[in-house]
């Protein structure tokens, strides 16, 4: 379960005709909302050049802003652009100037409260997509003073708090949440979320038995109920952690393969994955010896990866945290990376690497993996990697080279990548 409230809708830029006359009336406005219009037609349809990624599309929207500073969707979507790299601060300037603008478009009723609510929803969504829990939590207090519900507004920030690991904060804000609104199932659900982190498992029971009271048909909730069952039960599961880490049930696996139910079966590895995956999320986000973006780029990566794996069709059941069978495929793994992802480079090629060896370590400590299993495939990923360098160097060499016939890159993608190539690219 992830606790996540239901989300506003995106703020997109409009061209309302504005009774009074402002800043959205002039000239210079209108300029920046057709260039910036051209902007986004073009990311979604590409015909005659492709989408303004990167410095390029930051240095655009800069000149956009020199002939209209208080245009707020570029503004915002400057701010986007510097967190997607890693420039945090600069990204927050920019963000916060779009507010600026609003609010001010706002004071002199040209933007609705609804638009305004609306738009710190997104940037708050957003930032939480990219981990930057504390610069959404600073936006949710804000939000605080204009939003009418903001029993609501305590609920995302108890989600916030969560994930950084301040249990109390979180515990409290979510209490705030329940008592300015008693009514909503989805706050009792959620405390009882924030209950299973901080291992009360019977007050987490206590909170989802009141939410199946006021909405007995939940999913959510029933799934939650249902892993407090299961933790009940097994007095070794004492945390949410320890939940999503839980030993994998192959016996009921196997009854499924007996049943020929494949797609079930299927759904319930796909579930031990995420699960995974979603445990190394909370871990990865207290670690220290990453910056908010690195974490990003990490997750982001990691399930870049194991979507190409799957394609891979390694095993009738791929489980992440088998080590053996990565350690085993390791080659082909990387093989599909380098092939399949056109603008790699040594950063990235090193970016995947630390997803992977992250991961790893960390079902390790956590004692998923045993320690000689880590061991075997961190050496078999550290031996190998001087050749996959050199290969993925090669390659970058030829690959968008027009000097090359398509006759002669296929000869040497099936040298780089023998057998490889074929299966199943």
């Amino acid at each position: 379960m992830i606790k996540m409230a239901k989300r506003r809708s995106r703020l997109k830029a409009d061209t309302r005709k504005q009774k009074n006359k402002n800043i959205e009336n002039t000239a210079e406005w209108r300029a920046a909302e057709w260039d910036y219009t051209a902007i986004l037609a073009n990311d979604r349809f590409p015909l005659l050049s492709p989408p303004l990624i990167g410095q390029k599309r930051i240095e655009r929207l800069k000149e956009i802003l020199a002939g209209c500073p208080e245009y707020y969707p570029v503004l915002f979507d400057l701010g986007y652009r510097y967190v997607q790299e890693g420039m945090d601060d600069n990204g927050k300037e920019y963000m916060d100037k779009g507010f600026e603008s609003l609010k001010t478009l706002f004071n002199n009723k040209n933007v609705s409260k609804k638009e305004l609510i609306e738009t710190y929803y997104y940037v708050c969504e957003f930032l939480e997509k990219y981990l930057r829990f504390e610069m959404a939590l600073e936006y949710y207090n804000q939000l605080l003073e204009i939003e009418n519900d903001k029993a609501n507004v305590y609920d995302h920030i108890s989600y916030c708090f969560a994930y950084l690991g301040a249990l109390e904060k979180a515990f409290e804000a979510q209490n705030v949440a329940i008592k300015l609104n008693d009514s909503n199932p989805r706050f009792f659900c959620n405390l009882g979320w924030v209950e299973f982190l901080r291992g009360n498992i019977d007050a987490a029971k206590n909170m989802l038995e009141r939410a199946l009271e006021l909405k007995s048909n939940d999913e959510i909730t029933k799934n939650n109920y249902d892993v407090y069952k299961l933790m009940h039960k097994n007095k070794k599961l004492k945390t949410w952690e320890d939940y999503l880490l839980r030993p994998i049930d192959y016996e009921d696996l196997d009854k499924l393969k007996r049943k020929n139910d494949f797609e079930k079966y299927s759904k319930q590895v796909q579930l031990w994955n995420s699960e995974r995956l979603e445990a190394f999320k909370f871990h990865l986000i207290r670690n220290t010896n990453y910056s908010l973006s690195e974490k990003y780029d990490i997750m982001f990566t990691l399930n870049y990866i194991f979507d190409l794996t799957q394609e891979l069709d390694l095993c009738d059941n791929f489980f992440y945290e088998d080590a053996a069978e990565v350690e085993f495929n390791f080659k082909l793994i990387m093989h599909k990376v380098i092939l399949k992802t056109g603008d790699i480079d040594e950063e990235i090629f090193n970016g995947a690497y630390t997803a992977l060896l992250e991961f790893y370590k960390f079902l390790a400590m956590r004692k998923v993996i045993s320690s000689p299993a880590h061991r075997r495939l961190r050496k078999e990923m550290l031996e190998l990697k001087p050749e996959l360098i050199e290969k993925m160097n090669r390659y970058n060499e030829i690959r968008h080279n027009d000097e090359y016939s398509e006759e002669e890159i296929e000869e040497i993608r099936e040298e780089l990548f023998e057998g490889d190539y074929y299966y199943p690219f």
